[in-house]
């Protein structure tokens, strides 16, 4: 059995309804002004005469699905002919206290269904292998249980203490999709943050960040459509410091003017501007004084420019050039380079060449400065040094929460121990460089320009 929920109306007629007047309203199902608004036992709520309480305003209650009409009472006005018209019965009570709309036969606390047989559930379910949930279900038919989403929320369970979880069915199978756990984290495809497991979990709790992971298939797509530029930008501090973007259906990573492009097509990878999206030309070293490469593999030598047309100043190499040509002759030497005796002890390697400090008296000696020589360098950076504290390891901790979802302990993120060291940070210019930061200056030869100069003179 059910009951139909009654319904509070206002009826207004401004010409006719006066405050204070008094009305009746008949109920057109009876032809009497029989008692509108009653409880489930039939005892009388509401009746009338009722009176108008603003100008053009009666209220009163009526039952669902009845027609109703207001009239003067007293001989006060008119007759309104404003008839007030109770919609079907479309929400109902059932006897264990579930509430239907457009059911009479609601089957869960609160159930909602559409003309087409869709309908929503709220329903506490207690046969969850993980504990007691409460779950809002969403269905197309309501002939096809089996088929529907839903959003449950734990809240027993070792492993599903106040999660939230979003399940959906497929060929009669309901599966989970989408989880947030009771720490703030979004799992979708996976019910871990375990990292060794397979899913895509985005830290939104105490781990931060996002990890996503694939068994066999690509973890992550993303795809920009239309125009080139930026895919993905980096930040710090809410501060651009670099992208990784595509360029002609290539892709280039880099910041501001600094950036390299990989051309997949041409097989090739050179400078490029993530600022501009264009290619940069004779703009960009590899590498810097205080932060150097160590080897560089390759199958051919390195191809510079040497064309006539991109030169001036041509000229024959002068008497004083010469003697300076013919000094290096005599200053080539062998040598060990001392990093390498530190790291390896007397199986380091013997190497041959020139000191740069030598070059340069060479052309000092012939009153030439080095400097305005390419097959020299010289460059200069800053330094200072910060001792940073060793770390010690900590074991990630999951939150825990009390039965009514309150946090007791916060969640703990895992960090990985580190040894005590010393930090040396590098400055290019002495504007950039702190004060009482270190002054350091290297000196460096172009072999390549070097040799030349040299055979120049025999």
């Amino acid at each position: 059995m059910s009951l139909p929920i009654y319904q509070r109306v206002a009826v207004t007629d401004a010409g006719d309804v006066i405050p204070g007047a008094e009305y009746t309203v008949i109920n057109e199902n009876t032809g009497v002004a029989a008692p509108i608004y009653s409880d489930r036992t039939g005892a009388t709520l509401l009746s009338a005469p009722y009176f108008a309480d603003s100008v053009g305003t009666i209220q009163f209650f009526i039952a669902q699905g009845t027609t109703f009409r207001v009239a003067a009472s007293g001989g006060v006005g008119t007759y309104t002919d404003r008839y007030v018209y109770g919609v079907s019965e479309a929400v109902f009570v059932s006897d264990n206290g579930n509430v239907g709309i457009g059911t009479s036969s609601p089957v869960s606390p609160l159930n909602v269904r559409t003309d087409d047989g869709g309908f929503t559930q709220f329903e506490p379910t207690g046969n969850v292998s993980n504990g007691t949930a409460t779950s809002l279900r969403l269905s197309g038919k309501s002939d096809e249980p089996l088929r529907y989403v839903s959003i449950e929320c734990y809240n027993s369970g070792a492993n599903n203490v106040n999660n939230m979880v979003f399940k959906t069915s497929n060929a009669d199978v309901v599966s989970e999709r989408v989880r947030i756990d009771s720490a703030g984290n979004l799992l979708v495809g996976t019910t871990t943050t375990n990292s060794a497991v397979a899913g895509h979990v985005i830290y939104g709790g105490a781990l931060a960040g996002v990890s996503t992971q694939s068994a066999a298939a690509r973890p992550l797509y993303i795809n920009r459509l239309s125009s080139d530029g930026d895919i993905i930008e980096l930040a710090k501090d809410d501060v651009k410091v670099g992208s990784i973007g595509t360029g002609g259906g290539k892709i280039y990573i880099g910041n501001v003017d600094t950036g390299l492009m990989f051309d997949g097509g041409s097989n090739n990878i050179y400078p490029w501007s993530p600022s501009n999206n264009a290619p940069r030309d004779n703009a960009l070293d590899l590498g810097y004084a205080s932060n150097r490469f160590q080897d560089i593999y390759a199958t051919n030598n390195t191809i510079q420019t040497s064309d006539r047309n991109e030169k001036q100043d041509i000229e024959e190499i002068t008497e004083a050039e010469a003697a300076v040509a013919k000094a290096c002759r005599g200053l080539l030497r062998s040598f060990r380079w001392k990093s390498a005796v530190n790291e390896k002890g007397d199986v380091a390697r013997i190497h041959f060449g020139i000191m740069a400090q030598d070059l340069q008296d060479a052309f000092t000696a012939e009153g030439l400065d080095a400097g305005r020589y390419g097959m020299f360098i010289s460059t200069t950076w800053w330094e200072t040094q910060a001792e940073v504290a060793a770390v010690e390891a900590v074991e990630a901790v999951e939150a825990v929460t009390d039965e009514d979802g309150n946090v007791t302990t916060e969640a703990v993120e895992a960090v990985e121990a580190k040894d005590a060291y010393t930090r040396t940070d590098t400055f290019q210019t002495l504007a950039e460089a702190p004060a009482g930061a270190t002054e350091r200056t290297r000196l460096g030869v172009r072999y390549s320009e070097l040799l030349a100069f040299i055979i120049a003179a025999l």
